[in-house]
């Protein structure tokens, strides 16, 4: 299994503190997880105000500093005309068509991806773009995909505490998660976030079953 992971999502985790345990949670080493040869750049500025201000706290600076150091870079994409079909799809941005193209070119890929966006344009273009399709069906994790899986691992009080203490909580966490919220309603939440993207979804045994119903 290669792990692929892109910039938000890697961020997400790191300030929930899932980052650490993300091979265990995905049952794959360290060494697995490839991300674009500019994500270090990009996720740390090299001004330590900068980084601090966009990673939320030192903590989250620290934890992203040790993951990165435990990655390795994608390699070139060799088939440029698939990049360039991809970037006729609207709302696949520059970052997720390198990943999606990467895909085609790795036995067993995973996805790790926060862009739903982009992965309802591939559903919604999965005939033009079949290598691609095939390759991420039933191999791709989301943000909330993720956090059920770690709730799988570890339960939802410990999963529950750490999401509580991300400094910069987004529209999900903030809507679906509170001190009061019960593990029923917030699996409901998520579960609700990801059907849309169901036929994509990896690890489907470890996912609630609701998520399979209509």
């Amino acid at each position: 299994m290669i792990v692929l992971a892109d910039n938000d999502i890697i961020l997400k985790l790191a300030q929930c503190d899932l980052l650490d345990v993300l091979p265990e949670i995905l049952g794959c080493d360290e060494t697995d997880v490839f991300i674009t040869d500019a994500a270090k750049y990009q996720l740390l500025p090299k001004k330590p105000a900068k980084a601090l201000s966009k990673c939320g706290n030192e903590e989250t600076v620290v934890r992203l500093k040790a993951f990165l150091d435990t990655t390795q870079t994608l390699p070139a994409v060799k088939n440029e005309a698939l990049l360039a079909q991809l970037e006729d799809i609207d709302n696949i941005d520059g970052g997720e068509k390198f990943l999606f193209a990467a895909a085609v070119e790795i036995n067993n890929p995973l996805l790790i991806t926060g862009d739903k966006r982009a992965l309802k344009a591939l559903l919604a273009h999965q005939k033009q773009l079949p290598t691609v399709f095939s390759s991420l069906q039933n191999a791709v994790v989301t943000f909330e995909s993720a956090v059920l899986l770690a709730m799988d691992k570890f339960g939802f009080a410990i999963v529950k505490q750490k999401l509580l203490g991300s400094p910069k909580p987004d529209g999900t966490l903030r809507l679906v998660l509170r001190s009061e919220t019960l593990e029923a309603d917030f699996i409901e939440c998520l579960c609700s976030y990801s059907k849309e993207v169901l036929p994509l979804l990896a690890f489907k045994p470890r996912l609630p079953l609701q998520l399979n119903q209509p």
